[in-house]
């Protein structure tokens, strides 16, 4: 799974976290059969042991990054299908400014004129997404900004303004803000 698409960060935790448990599993099970075989933990089996802790801690931490947010609402997905047919939804970003606080963002729709987003978690800040992805967008030169909304309603009564459909004009320019915007999310 890709990140931007619904669900992914469901999947990505669920990856992180199994992966890390597998890298644990390997720990134990060298550890053990050297210790078996040996009857000390002075053995050969020790370091391939020792050496699967960095990919275990990497996944844990890769884990631990993305545990708090979750993916929104299975209806809220149907209610902005039509904009993910069209090339303009991404979904489940977790965007990252250059302090490296993390911030969820449901939803970012983007269209000829900008980026609409919805944020859903109240402890989040909505400014930081605003700042971080705009100051990305400017860096790019690409003359779009993102206003993100808190409320679901306010959301989609300014989705409601938004046609489903990418001009062919404005493709390339919604693709480059789609990279800018998948740049500054884990």
């Amino acid at each position: 799974m890709e990140k931007g698409q619904y669900g992914y960060l469901k999947w990505r935790q669920q990856h992180e976290f199994r992966m890390t448990l597998f890298c644990a599993g390997a720990v134990l099970i060298l550890a053990l059969i050297g210790f078996f075989i040996w009857h000390t933990r002075f053995n050969l089996l020790m370091i391939p042991a020792m050496l699967c802790v960095i990919p275990m801690a990497n996944y844990l931490v890769s884990y631990l990054a993305v545990a708090k947010y979750h993916t929104p609402p299975e209806n809220w997905h149907e209610a902005v299908k039509v904009y993910e047919d069209a090339g303009m939804l991404l979904s489940d970003l977790v965007v990252v400014d250059e302090k490296g606080a993390r911030n969820g963002l449901d939803f970012a729709v983007l269209y000829k004129n900008g980026v609409i987003g919805l944020m859903s978690k109240e402890r989040d800040n909505k400014d930081s997404i605003e700042i971080t992805i705009n100051d990305t967008l400017k860096r790019r030169g690409i003359p779009m900004r993102i206003k993100v909304y808190r409320d679901w309603t306010d959301f989609q009564a300014r989705l409601a303004e938004v046609t489903p459909q990418i001009e062919p004009d404005m493709a390339r320019r919604i693709e480059l803000t789609r990279d800018a915007v998948l740049s500054v999310s884990i």
